[in-house]
């Protein structure tokens, strides 16, 4: 994971050193809690992952780099965590409190609608890698063995996109505070590893709040 962060965000320094002076200025930290809700993707031929998770949290963070006035570019990493519903846990973790994990690195344009006023709307997309699995524990445990070919774990490393519209507003010296609706597709596809079809491409809708604080002078 760390290489890959560093990988990210060597690529928006590149960026943002290619944009001027002020280099400092035009950085800023983003983090915040949120939330992820599990829209479609079938998880057996049966069964829809909505039906099979719930209404997940979310942390997120990153580093935002202003390349003019209305664009940045964002390095950010999301931790999403879905609980599994008590009816499909396996038997053996019924007692583990189970659960979907996903982790997004993900590299983000972003394009503010306007600036300068109380509310500013931005538009904002991008893709990145999502390491995921179906976790024995609630956070990052053992994966589970795939339904369909128990010799394989019930995880993967797959891309991602996503696409978001959101709202900042300046709070005090520093600080701003966001309001964000994204939508995540992940390629979780994978029937040479876990051995069936059915458990296809997933998509889902995430809210994130949050705080931005600039690191240059204000």
């Amino acid at each position: 994971m760390n290489k890959r962060m560093i990988s990210f965000t060597a690529a928006l320094l590149l960026v943002c050193t290619g944009a001027g002076a002020g280099i400092l200025d035009r950085f800023s930290l983003r983090v915040g809690p949120g939330a992820i809700l599990p829209l479609g993707g079938s998880y057996t031929d049966v069964q829809k992952l909505n039906k099979i998770v719930q209404l997940g949290a979310v942390m997120n963070g990153g580093l935002r780099c202003q390349v003019s006035e209305y664009f940045y570019v964002d390095a950010g990493y999301v931790f999403n965590w879905m609980p599994v519903k008590k009816e499909a846990r396996p038997f053996d973790y019924r007692e583990l409190r189970p659960a979907l994990n996903i982790q997004m690195w993900n590299l983000n344009a972003t394009l503010f609608l306007s600036k300068g006023f109380v509310i500013q709307p931005y538009l904002t997309a991008g893709a990145g890698i999502c390491p995921w699995r179906f976790s024995e524990t609630s956070v990052w445990g053992d994966p589970w063995p795939a339904p369909s070919k128990p010799e394989e774990s019930f995880d993967d490393t797959s891309l991602g996109l996503n696409a978001g519209i959101g709202a900042e507003t300046h709070l005090f010296s520093r600080f701003s505070v966001f309001l964000e609706f994204k939508y995540n597709y992940v390629f979780t596809r994978n029937p040479e590893k876990f051995g069936t079809d059915d458990f296809n491409e997933h998509d889902f809708l995430g809210l994130n709040v949050g705080l931005v604080f600039n690191l240059g002078k204000k």
